[in-house]
């Protein structure tokens, strides 16, 4: 079964359709502009609904348009080898202190019985860190997504800027534009869309709408795993001790690399546009208005600093574990 696209009939009161927007692998979305809450809502609503038998629909807000949908990992490679991150999931894994503080499954004595359940729930265990990883490092083989449209509206609204000495802490910006930058904006005039960013990207941000399938079986601790894909509800995998996955709404979600690869997979075997159902395109301006100024969608109450969010504070505390190129990001 696959998802159900939307199409250029997919439209509401406040937003047009505006292209076809095609990805690298060949893949090819309706792109609309929005420009009323109400649209919003029903374009997204209506996105579920059509969607109900295949299974969830998810939001990940971006700032500008790009011809895939790749993991940080994955991005400018060619193989899709992560030797590094798999040692460090079993390290992590293996260490009393964060088997402990991540609540992990202890996992049974080997034995021919104990054989195939000892496996899931190291694997289990390794989709949880791995999780974790990709919220506080964000250098894996998932992509972020979240539940709630407010929030994806807000990531798009905001950049995010590595600064300081040897650019360690992470800087959020609210993003802006002037008239000026309104008057340069190139209308599209409903052509094919075909390059990685658009000439506008400066004014609009984008939500994409991705699919995935329902469970092939009762999900456990918020792990979802079919036969192509994995998907990880940070809100039970892991404890509110690790408050910003918590804050967010926060899922991770990927392509499960268990098959029997004859080689090597190639990273853009890890690129999850297949699964993009459309695209909504907001201008800034707009997506301010709507957000407004209340504290729930700020960066302090979504990026919660360590002296609130503990199981951050934890991570920067063991430097030793994380390091270049998973280093913690430090946000300020």
């Amino acid at each position: 079964m696959t998802p159900t696209l939307l199409t250029h009939k997919s439209t509401a009161y406040g937003s047009k359709f505006i292209a076809k927007f095609k990805f690298k692998n060949g893949h090819e979305v309706s792109l609309y502009e929005v420009e009323k809450m109400a649209a919003f809502n029903q374009l997204i609503g209506h996105a579920k609904f059509m969607n109900a038998q295949y299974g969830n629909v998810y939001y990940r807000g971006v700032n500008g348009l790009f011809d895939n949908v790749l993991p940080s990992i994955m991005r400018g490679r060619t193989y899709g080898q992560a030797a590094a991150l798999n040692k460090l999931l079993t390290e992590i894994c293996d260490n009393d202190y964060f088997h402990d503080s991540l609540k992990l499954r202890a996992v049974p004595n080997g034995n021919n019985e104990n054989y195939y359940l000892a496996n899931e729930i190291r694997r289990k265990n390794r989709y949880c860190v791995e999780g974790l990883l990709q919220h506080y490092a964000g250098y894996t083989r998932f992509v972020d997504v979240v539940d709630n449209h407010w929030v994806a509206l807000w990531m798009g609204l905001h950049n995010f800027k590595m600064r300081g000495k040897g650019a360690r802490y992470c800087m959020c910006e609210k993003r802006e534009f002037s008239l000026g930058d309104l008057y340069k904006a190139t209308p599209l005039n409903g052509c094919p869309i075909t390059t990685s960013r658009t000439s506008n990207d400066g004014i609009y941000e984008y939500i994409l709408l991705i699919a995935m399938p329902y469970a092939e079986k009762n999900p456990e601790c918020g792990i979802i795993e079919t036969t192509d894909f994995v998907e990880v509800d940070l809100r039970k995998t892991l404890p509110s001790f690790y408050l910003r996955p918590h804050a967010q709404h926060a899922l991770v979600v990927r392509r499960r690399d268990s098959k029997n690869f004859n080689s090597m997979p190639t990273a853009a075997f890890y690129d999850m546009a297949s699964q993009v159902i459309g695209i909504l395109r907001v201008r800034i301006d707009y997506a301010s208005q709507w957000l407004g100024k209340g504290n729930l969608l700020t960066s302090s109450n979504l990026f919660p600093s360590p002296s609130l969010d503990q199981g951050y504070n934890n991570l920067l505390m063991h430097s030793d574990l994380f390091t270049n190129p998973f280093e913690i990001v430090k946000y300020y």
